[in-house]
């Protein structure tokens, strides 16, 4: 695994400001809230000193940020959290499910040994009561089953197929010393359940004054990446689905506002959509879906170009908008869709999002121009360094005004 040495990073870290790669500034009268992706989060040893203090850097700038692929062990999640002092605490998801000792396998007990977290600062954003998982019943797993069961039926007799031929070319691979194929996978027919479970906590962005505070319920997903365009598809169809449902009549909400921050795997081609269309039928939500008065208003406003900053990507080679920001607000302090096109425009604590770009920032720091300027070669070599070490994702975030501090002189 290479790493940036140390004479490279500090030329990336004599680059100021760090607002000028899309970094949020810290405001005292709006929080900053986002999603990150950081790469395997797992043991303090498989990250070099100089990125953990990066990694600190970008999350001293939110006060509530939701990270995915956090493993099985907490040892680089706490020195996170302890580089960033103790103003903030966390919230993690247990892992779903995963296999600890190979002699132990039960046949369909493997899962993903990664976790959901929540890091926030508590002087800005408190914790509340509900922390929760996103899953289904039994009685609906069991009737999509039945529902679907000639499907299911032929997914089973290829998959017993596929598997014979396998194990027939494993047989091959040790006769001939060669190394044993990858197992085929069960490629579902139609959606059964999350491949990693979302985590939900609720929150609430702590007012000025006699103000009442904005409460919410995060949801934190990372949804399928594979190479079944159907079964991507179908994840986030269901995430929106719950979010929709819950969102229809907010007397019936925990919170009347929900935040969905995390990864979603939106690979544009990958899903046969285009951004213009899967934003399009969100949108449409507002007018088809949640049209009654009690019901909750979609935006994304990461599918919307940015009026200053255009089109925002969040993978670090700058292809794809995998991570997704999605607001169901009921209240009218939070941004609805209209308000994406003025972001950043009305006042420094308004309404804005953005991705911070550290790739720029690499690219800038060794070679004095913009990523998607370098040569094949020099991007590359950024990318090798920092996909391990740093992220392959790049964080995401809006701002949001703290309750009556745009009104307080204080």
């Amino acid at each position: 695994m290479a790493n940036f040495s140390k004479a490279e990073w500090t030329k990336i870290n004599r680059l100021e400001p760090l607002e000028s790669f899309g970094l949020p500034e810290r405001r005292s009268k709006s929080v900053v809230i986002g999603t990150f992706n950081i790469r395997k989060l797992g043991t303090v040893e498989n990250r070099s000193p100089q990125s953990w203090a990066f990694l600190a850097q970008i999350c001293k700038r939110f006060d509530l940020l939701a990270l995915q692929e956090v493993m099985d062990s907490l040892e680089g999640l706490r020195h996170l959290r302890k580089a960033l002092g103790d103003d903030y605490g966390m919230v993690v998801s247990d892992v779903t499910g995963g296999v600890f000792n190979p002699e132990d396998v039960i046949r369909g007990k493997r899962g993903n040994n990664e976790r959901l977290a929540f890091i926030f600062n508590w002087k800005r954003i408190r914790r509340t009561e509900l922390a929760s998982d996103i899953s289904y019943d039994r009685t609906d797993i069991v009737s999509n089953l039945f529902q679907n069961r000639v499907q299911y039926s032929e997914t089973w007799e290829k998959h017993h197929h596929n598997v014979g031929k396998w194990e027939e070319k494993c047989e091959q691979a040790k006769a001939g010393g060669k190394r044993k194929p990858t197992k085929p996978p069960i490629e579902l027919p139609a959606f059964l359940t999350f491949i990693r479970q979302p985590h939900c906590a609720s929150f609430e962005v702590v007012p000025r004054a006699a103000e009442a505070p904005f409460r919410f319920l995060g949801v934190n997903a990372h949804l399928l990446y594979g190479t079944n365009r159907d079964e991507r598809r179908w994840e986030f169809n269901a995430l929106i689905d719950w979010l929709t449902i819950r969102a229809k009549n907010a007397k019936k909400m925990y919170y009347p506002n929900i935040v969905l921050l995390g990864d979603c795997n939106l690979e544009f081609e990958a899903f046969d959509w285009s951004r213009e269309e899967i934003n399009a039928r969100l949108k449409k939500l507002n007018t088809e879906v949640l049209k009654r008065k009690q019901a909750a208003k979609v935006n994304f406003p990461l599918l919307t170009p940015h009026p200053v900053h255009g089109e925002l990507r969040t993978s670090a080679r700058m292809k794809q908008t995998y991570d997704q920001i999605g607001i169901f607000a009921h209240d009218d302090h939070w941004p609805l869709s209209d308000a994406n096109d003025t972001a950043g425009q009305v006042d420094p604590d308004s309404f804005d999002y953005g991705v911070f770009k550290f790739t720029d920032l690499f690219a800038q720091g060794l070679y004095g121009k913009s990523f998607t300027g370098l040569t094949k070669s020099q991007s590359k070599k950024i990318i090798k360094h920092c996909e391990f070490d740093v992220s392959d994702h790049l964080p995401a975030w809006f701002r949001l005004p703290i309750p009556g501090a745009i009104e307080s002189n204080k």
